[in-house]
């Protein structure tokens, strides 16, 4: 029977995410390279790319200058599978063009005998965004959070642009409703 995450396993994945990490901020070409399996059977699906063996893996990262900026982990699930396989699956946050963006990522980490622990399969890719009410509300919200300097982490986001297009379903028949002349009306915010 395989152990599920025997917790010196769980904590050397762990380091080596975020080892990883690091050296994706510092763009660190030769370090990124060394986290993936040498074989032409590795597999990196990235956001717009499908990248079949490490060669095409370190021609990729030569040939990319990283665009996202404040990346951010929020979300980190790390299980072994026995002493030799592990799963990372990540959402993360990050600004992409200067618009915000939430990513997933998934690495599969296999411990060879000769090369220690590598990458042998990743995924990234980014939750589309939805044409609907709640993006202008998440829109909202964020350049609200903005301009308090009140951050809002991609989980915060939906449940605070629910409650605001709750908001606004409330106010909307208030608003509507006629007020009288006589009626000494409140000032209007202007930003």
């Amino acid at each position: 029977m395989t152990l599920i995450n025997h917790p010196d396993v769980v904590a050397v994945v762990t380091a080596l995410h975020d080892a990883y990490e690091a050296s994706l901020a510092a763009n660190d070409v030769e370090a990124l390279n060394r986290f993936f399996w040498q074989s032409p059977h590795v597999v990196r699906f990235g956001m717009s790319e499908h990248l079949y063996g490490a060669d095409a893996i370190a021609a990729y990262r030569q040939g990319v200058r990283p665009s996202a900026t404040d990346r951010r982990i929020i979300r980190r699930t790390v299980v072994a599978f026995g002493p030799d396989a592990a799963s990372v699956m990540c959402e993360i946050t990050q600004n992409a063009g200067g618009a915000p963006q939430h990513v997933r990522q998934s690495q599969l980490w296999i411990r060879w005998n000769q090369e220690g622990w590598r990458i042998v399969a990743a995924h990234v890719s980014a939750i589309p965004a939805e044409a609907t009410d709640a993006n202008r509300w998440k829109d909202y919200a964020a350049r609200a959070s903005a301009a308090m300097g009140l951050p809002l982490t991609a989980y915060e986001m939906p449940s605070v642009a629910l409650h605001l297009e709750r908001a606004a379903q409330i106010a909307g028949p208030l608003l509507a409703h006629a007020v009288p002349d006589s009626v000494e009306r409140a000032s209007v915010f202007q930003p």
